[in-house]
């Protein structure tokens, strides 16, 4: 799976699609798009693609159209770092008042419309990383004291709220990006992640997509290891019935089909080294193996930019 994160405002649209047409046709089994954000106003705008844009759903329309050239799905990936309510600027979890709950709960519910009109197979949505969900869900930053806050599953309610929405009035594959854990202390730890991921299959989530809570700065900062995320994973496949994605850092070829051997994992996730090189994947199929000319520098998520090379 490509994952993407920043890229698409750096570009005019024959860059982008021309980027799309390279990782479609690299033998990729599943794209995830940039970052679309759904609010005018929030951290990240100036380096993701806006959906407010007026030719957001041109540009859409077209990427999933190549996509479905090389019959590869696409998955609009839907996050938002802050919520603003007019003049107040980045609301806490805390202050968010019903209304405002659901008005992030529509406007996300929108966003899924838009993609399924643009011939999207699926929405990503974030409740991991650093994004605001993460946040609604996490206790480190959650102390409410009504329906959306306390235990597990209060504060996943308007995640749950919203994903029964889109299943029950679109047809798009919904998957989540989750956190293993919170390095904070009282966060969010395995426990909560793997029950918070068997209340997303419940209510009918349709894949999970592991990560951790400040990739890509973990890659840098060594705050845990590859193993850890390894093990989380091979329990939470164990425990629901849906597929589950892992990402980590993955550049070798050779490591990744040793974990494919040696773990449950049958699905794995890549962003940087899409970035280093867009079709890399097609070299790896030729010659059997192979590793990515990524340096794992992380100038593409400092800078917002390209790659070093």
């Amino acid at each position: 799976m490509r994952t993407g994160l920043w890229e698409s405002q750096q570009n005019d649209l024959y860059s982008i699609y021309d980027r799309y047409d390279k990782i479609a046709s690299s033998g990729v089994g599943l794209i995830s798009s940039e970052l679309f954000s759904i609010y005018p106003k929030d951290k990240f705008v100036e380096h993701s693609s806006r959906m407010h844009n007026p030719n957001f759903m041109k540009m859409a329309m077209k990427i999933s159209e190549i996509c479905h050239d090389y019959d590869v799905p696409i998955l609009g990936q839907v996050e938002f770092i802050k919520f603003n309510r007019g003049i107040d600027l980045d609301i806490p979890v805390n202050d968010l008042t019903i209304e405002d709950i659901r008005k992030i709960q529509s406007d996300i519910i929108s966003s899924a419309q838009m993609l399924q009109y643009a011939g999207f197979d699926g929405i990503q949505l974030s409740i991991g990383n650093n994004f605001y969900l993460s946040k609604v869900i996490n206790p480190y930053y959650n102390q409410r004291d009504d329906d959306y806050g306390g235990n597990v599953f209060n504060r996943l309610r308007l995640v749950l709220e919203l994903i029964k929405v889109m299943k029950d009035n679109l047809d798009l594959h919904i998957s989540c990006k989750v956190n293993t854990f919170d390095e904070r202390k009282d966060g969010f730890d395995a426990k909560e992640s793997i029950g918070s991921c068997k209340l997303l299959e419940k209510v009918g989530v349709d894949s999970i997509q592991v990560t951790r809570p400040l990739s890509p700065l973990y890659f840098t900062k060594k705050l845990s290891s590859e193993d850890e995320l390894i093990d989380y994973t091979n329990v939470l496949i164990d425990t629901v019935n849906i597929p589950v994605i892992v990402g980590g850092g993955f550049r070798n070829m050779e490591h990744m089909n040793e974990l494919l051997n040696r773990t449950n994992i049958e699905f794995m996730s890549m962003y940087r080294p899409f970035v280093a090189e867009n079709d890399f994947l097609k070299k790896w199929k030729e010659d059997g193996f192979g590793e990515s000319r990524c340096l794992m520098c992380n100038n593409c998520y400092r800078t917002k930019s390209t790659c070093y090379h």
